[in-house]
């Protein structure tokens, strides 16, 4: 007989200092950051860059005075005690980013991922792709 333990825990507001590693689009806003990398490829050089993408969003990963912004992205960060697991710079756990990640890990057996709060997301980082004009075309 097998017994299963469940973690309560919640979002709280992150206050902390941050540093962002990676831009994060949700739906619209997908595209509207696209348009605006596309509409200014002359200001980013898109080696610095990479990407995962899902059907409704995309996470741009880059140095953190790079990473682009227009009205409605959001950031994200890796967690000081787990860099294995990212996380929304505005939201963080309410309990042990360890304890998190290992649960996360023996659940999704991703040993990278990107932990989102609204809408929430379990995003594997494992697979990122060098940002292109050419992949900012195709997908626009």
């Amino acid at each position: 007989m097998h017994s299963h333990s469940y973690i309560q825990w919640h979002w709280q507001s992150n206050n902390d200092a941050i540093t962002p590693v990676a831009v994060v689009a949700w739906h619209d806003v997908v595209r509207r950051l696209l348009i605006h990398l596309n509409q200014n490829l002359h200001k980013y050089d898109l080696s610095k860059y990479q990407f995962v993408k899902g059907d409704n969003f995309i996470v741009i990963i880059g140095e953190p005075s790079l990473l682009p912004w227009i009205d409605g992205v959001q950031y994200a960060m890796f967690d000081s005690q787990e860099p294995q697991l990212w996380l929304p710079c505005h939201a963080k756990p309410s309990i042990s980013s360890t304890l998190l990640a290992r649960a996360i890990n023996y659940k999704f057996k991703f040993n990278h991922i990107l932990l989102w709060n609204d809408p929430q997301m379990v995003i594997p980082l494992e697979k990122k792709w060098p940002l292109t004009k050419e992949f900012i075309a195709y997908a626009l």
